[in-house]
């Protein structure tokens, strides 16, 4: 067997709503289907990927990853083969800044890199000090935004945020912006994305691909299966899969 060494990479926006956990659920269930094996992590106090991957919540997991617990007794299935967890939960809003401490997540997980493919990191939607970790410890960074001007102000803090982990991190690599939950039939919604697509050219971060809106993503949610199996020609699906080539 082949020696691992994860890709890690980190989804995130400084802004609600924008489909960043849905699109890491959706890249992770695409990973596992081309036999990939793949680790979530739910930095998120919302816990909302934890729970929609079937796991605990109230399982130790990312707070006590970054409080130094050992990473494999953090570590949860869920629902779908081949992805495991580590799970969000709301003590995650009260994280402690100490010395040193934007940098504990790249430890913590070093001890397993080797043991996955894919690494991909939910992040909450602030601009601090969770969304910095996840950043130190990837290599790579997918914007999620929606179809919406207002998301362009979290679209510039994230890539600032970036830009300054990556002084202390070369490796990192904007891999660029999708919109999600994409209608091209509404002319403001194309207006939109035209106008995201010039400011992304402008502060060099490429807008990738639009994900359409489509009932099969809540639907497969809700039932707990991989969307790629429950409807895999819908929209969603095969936009979603194009998404998951284009990056991996």
């Amino acid at each position: 067997m082949r020696k691992r060494k994860a890709n890690v990479i980190t989804i995130a926006e400084i802004k609600g709503g924008t489909g960043k956990t849905t699109t890491a659920a959706a890249l992770a269930q695409a990973a596992a289907l081309d036999n990939k094996k793949v680790l979530l992590i739910d930095l998120d106090a919302q816990a909302n990927l934890t729970t929609m991957c079937g796991a605990d919540p109230t399982r130790p997991g990312a707070y006590d990853l970054l409080n130094k617990f050992p990473v494999n007794e953090l570590i949860q299935e869920t629902y779908f083969d081949n992805i495991y967890i580590i799970a969000g939960a709301p003590n995650l809003a009260a994280m402690i800044t100490l010395k040193g401490s934007l940098y504990r997540l790249e430890a913590a997980i070093a001890p397993i890199l080797n043991d996955y493919d894919l690494i991909i990191i939910d992040t909450p939607p602030t601009f601090g000090e969770m969304t910095y970790n996840a950043l130190q410890a990837s290599n790579g960074l997918l914007i999620a935004l929606d179809v919406n001007i207002s998301a362009l102000q979290g679209f510039y803090y994230i890539t600032d945020l970036a830009k300054a982990a990556k002084r202390n991190n070369p490796k990192l690599k904007v891999l660029g912006a999708i919109l999600t939950r994409y209608n091209p039939r509404p002319v403001v919604n194309r207006q939109v994305k035209s106008i995201i697509e010039e400011k992304a050219k402008a502060i060099k971060c490429s807008l990738i691909g639009e994900i359409r809106e489509g009932v099969s993503i809540r639907e497969a949610q809700a039932y707990g299966k991989n969307l790629f199996t429950y409807a895999p020609k819908s929209k969603p699906a095969e936009d979603y899969k194009a998404l998951y080539n284009k990056l991996f």
